[in-house]
């Protein structure tokens, strides 16, 4: 019976690579409504931001209209105690008419101040309900991440663990073996070896257990009897006979 180290070697990096990619995915599975909750405040921080600049905008066109307003009280002021200075029925005449435009003007400008102090008011109103949407996100994310906290930290331990013992596998797979095995992982990830499906009584039905595409019996004789790369020529995954004899290759099968 051949020595089966090649293939031991990356089956053993195989499944490290498998218990890795479905740890990495039970985190992302604790943190995923964590992480929505992040998005959800940080939306709600983003709208309270929008608003307030919004508020300072109108404050600043309120505050423009009010001094206007008091600019042209004070012309129309200084107007009526002109009338007292007239000599003529025409200049007096003339004065009142300028005071009536004056005085139209301030209606106007109080009129547009009213709308803008009122958008101010409703955009007031806005931010504070935005704020309050805020606190029950905040309290939300809190406890979420209360919740999820020694599961999170026992997780990212684990995957520390398991990228240590990845590079120990690795470390163990001959170079030129290790590159293809590589190369595949990536398109591939946590996938990149296949078993050999058949069964003893029908030997024509022969198929990779990646792809499910079928497999020649040329396939299945090299396999048991050399340590070499055997590729699925459909999905090009590492092909590997679960039934190699070897301690090593059952444990890391499993």
């Amino acid at each position: 019976m051949p020595e089966f180290v090649t293939i031991s070697a990356l089956l053993n990096l195989h499944h490290t690579d498998r218990v890795l990619r479905d740890t990495k995915e039970g985190l992302e599975n604790v943190t995923r409504d964590q992480k929505t909750a992040e998005e959800y405040l940080a939306k709600i921080d983003a709208e309270i931001s929008r608003l307030e600049g919004e508020l300072r905008d109108v404050r600043a066109k309120v505050a423009a209209e009010e001094l206007e307003t008091e600019v042209k009280r004070q012309h129309i002021d200084k107007m009526r105690s002109a009338l007292n200075e007239t000599k003529t029925n025409k200049d007096y005449s003339a004065i009142l008419v300028q005071i009536s435009a004056e005085k139209a003007l301030v209606a106007e400008i109080e009129n547009r101040t009213e709308i803008l102090m009122a958008k101010s008011q409703e955009i007031t109103d806005a931010i504070k309900a935005q704020q309050e949407k805020r606190k029950s996100a905040a309290d939300n994310l809190a406890a979420l991440r209360a919740s999820s906290a020694a599961k999170v930290d026992e997780l990212n331990r684990r995957i520390l663990e398991l990228q240590t013992a990845r590079v120990d596998a690795a470390g163990k797979v001959p170079a030129e073996a290790l590159k293809q095995y590589e190369r595949i992982a990536q398109r591939h990830p946590g996938s990149a070896m296949a078993p050999v499906e058949f069964e003893d009584d029908d030997m024509d039905n022969i198929a990779c257990g990646g792809c499910f595409m079928g497999l020649n019996r040329e396939d299945l004789n090299i396999l048991r009897g050399r340590d070499e790369i055997r590729r699925c020529r459909s999905c090009g995954r590492i092909l590997y006979f679960a039934k190699v004899p070897s301690s090593d290759t059952k444990t890391a099968a499993k």
